[in-house]
């Protein structure tokens, strides 16, 4: 998920690039002659922010009692009115939502640069070790409030917060020719997929914040936390799908990005959202680890989690502890809710060929080969070796996620790099897929890499198909489910992508929270099973190998991998529960 690195520039850096051009590209609404006083409200409103536009680029402001002239630049739907311009001198900008109809507004204060916490852990148990500043950053406040136009009252209804748009799947097609896909599962955090993007179309979750002006427009605005630190200010007419918008920021090639842009919007789908049905979002709960003060928000930052450095210091935490298949039924974060171990492989001797290799009934004969042999002891013994060489006896679990099919893993002692083997085998029609995992991958030495391997199990008389295998597989794209691990850990999974998804974590009262997403591949065993294997990559750098079964809405399977408390490789799974689909195979060409 984040592979990209950004120039850590500097705060001269970053005003020399806002000084270099202070005024936005596009904007085509004319403000002249629109005066008005801002009433604001909230703790950090600013106490004065008078307006007057001079012309159709240029205003004047009295902002708590200093007066300076700005360009501007403006854009309506409608008869609700954006408008933006950056305060002179400095880093910040003023970027206003005015309904002209009531007078209502929305204030965005924005600047740049941030001291974000290092040393810490996922799971809150590390505190921060130190801090450090990104000063490329777009950090914002919004105040809500009222344009005074001279005696006016205040409007009997302001916007405000609203978990509203919760749910919704959108297809964007930018004026600017970009095109990308959202997705808002989180009250607290969207998820967007950029689409013809070479990556591949990997979804990225990024902090946002819903505001409501009616049922018509709504205010969207999401912040590139993690990744350029650019800031995404929407306006959205629903009625119309259509929306215009402001980009303002850094840029992945450093060039500063200040400019107006228009949208047309397809609905993709809805998924269901939890909390109770008279929530409406108006006073959204604090979110963990979103802080306090100005400018305060939820934000993910796993490049600043503590972990492992290198392969070599991953391999020594591996060595000095290992938990591997342990009880963990203590903690309160393990999952409460997985699969019944199963003893379908106990007492069986049975051979998985991949299809590198050549089955006993072939009729050519390869120097070649590959094959896992296996002589099962007990349900939690079992005797394996590759390729007819020495038995060795390994600990491991197996699940039965549907009728007939064996789920099982365990470590490959003796591996240099910690190496794990999870096999799905089904003994219903002879087809079975390994995936092969180890600490270390392409782009990181401590993080888990993996490799999949389609092929045959033979076993008694049992014959497989000649040429149909297991495969990977778009059936579950645009799904949404609910999985409950056990009370304390729900979550939301969206297949937002072919190759990625995202996950959020309930907040108490029921409704989306902090999100964020990666790589993944699903592959289809048969239509009751669909293997999910993902990597929680520049977090804790686990692998998370799971089977869906959709229909009894239940999954089970393994975490592996190394962290500071060294190797483990423990038992997880869900209930599930589907809550809805987005409309999204169309717009990604395979």
């Amino acid at each position: 998920m984040f592979f990209k690195e950004y120039s850590d520039l500097s705060a001269q850096a970053v005003c020399a690039k806002l000084e270099a051009r202070r005024s936005p590209e596009g904007g085509t609404a004319d403000l002249t002659g629109l005066t008005f006083r801002a009433q604001l409200e909230g703790e950090f409103a600013p106490a004065q922010l008078d307006y007057e536009f001079l012309n159709a680029r240029t205003l004047r402001c009295v902002e708590n009692g200093e007066t300076y002239t700005a360009p501007y630049g403006a854009a309506q739907l409608g008869e609700v009115v954006l408008f933006s311009h950056l305060v002179p001198g400095t880093d910040r900008g003023w970027h206003c939502i005015l309904d002209r109809r009531s007078g209502a507004m929305t204030v965005f204060e924005t600047w740049f640069g941030t001291e974000v916490p290092t040393g810490v852990d996922h799971m809150g148990g590390q505190k921060p070790t130190g801090t450090k500043r990104v000063e490329r950053e777009v950090q914002r406040q919004y105040s809500f409030g009222w344009a005074d136009l001279g005696g006016g009252a205040r409007p009997e209804k302001l916007h405000g917060t609203t978990n509203r748009l919760e749910g919704r799947g959108l297809y964007w097609r930018y004026s600017t020719g970009y095109e990308m896909l959202s997705f808002f599962p989180s009250v607290i955090c969207s998820t967007v997929v950029e689409l013809g993007d070479k990556e591949g179309g990997i979804t990225a979750a990024h902090p946002t914040d819903f505001l409501r002006i009616d049922d018509e427009f709504y205010i969207l605005c999401r912040s590139e936390v993690e990744f350029s630190g650019k800031l995404w200010l929407e306006l959205v007419n629903f009625m119309d799908c259509a929306a215009v918008g402001l980009e303002l920021g850094i840029g992945e090639d450093d060039a500063f990005v200040y400019r107006f842009h228009t949208a047309s919007l397809e609905i993709t789908g809805d998924c269901a959202h939890l909390e109770p049905v008279t929530d409406y979002g108006e006073e959204l709960m604090p979110s963990a680890s979103a802080g306090t003060g100005r400018g305060a928000r939820y934000a993910y930052r796993p490049k600043n989690f503590r972990k492992p450095a290198d392969h070599a210091e991953a391999l020594r935490l591996a060595q000095e502890h290992s938990a591997i298949l342990e009880d963990r039924s203590a903690n309160l974060m393990a999952s409460k809710n997985g699969l019944p171990v199963s003893d379908l492989l106990v007492g069986k001797h049975f051979t998985v060929r991949p299809d590198c290799a050549p089955h006993t009934a072939s009729p050519w004969a390869g120097e070649k080969t590959v094959a896992y042999e296996y002589d099962v002891l007990t349900r939690d013994r079992l005797r394996w070796r590759r390729n007819g060489g020495a038995w060795q006896e390994e600990k491991y679990v197996c699940f039965e996620p549907a009728r007939g099919l064996a789920l099982f893993s365990h470590m490959v002692t003796g591996d240099p790099d910690y190496a794990n083997l999870t096999q799905a085998v089904d003994f219903t029609d002879g087809l079975a897929t390994t995936v092969r995992a180890q600490i270390g991958c392409w782009h990181s030495g401590w993080e888990v890499g993996s490799a999949v391997q389609f092929g045959t199990v033979e076993y008694g008389d049992l014959v497989p198909p000649f040429a149909r295998r297991h495969h990977f597989s778009d059936d579950l794209l645009g799904r949404c489910y609910s999985w409950s691990y056990s009370k304390m850990l729900n979550s939301i999974h969206v297949y937002s992508s072919p190759e990625s998804y995202s996950w959020t974590i309930f907040r108490p009262d029921g409704s989306g929270g902090p999100t964020w997403s990666s790589p993944c591949y699903i592959i289809k065993l048969r239509p009751d099973a669909y293997l999910l294997q993902w990597v929680e990559e520049n977090c804790n750098g686990k692998q998370g190998l799971v089977v869906i079964n959709p229909r009894i809405l239940h999954d089970g399977g393994f975490f592996f991998g190394v962290g500071m408390d060294g190797l483990s490789l423990n038992t997880t799974g869900a209930y599930g529960r589907e809550l809805g689909r987005f409309d999204i195979a169309k717009y990604f060409v395979r």
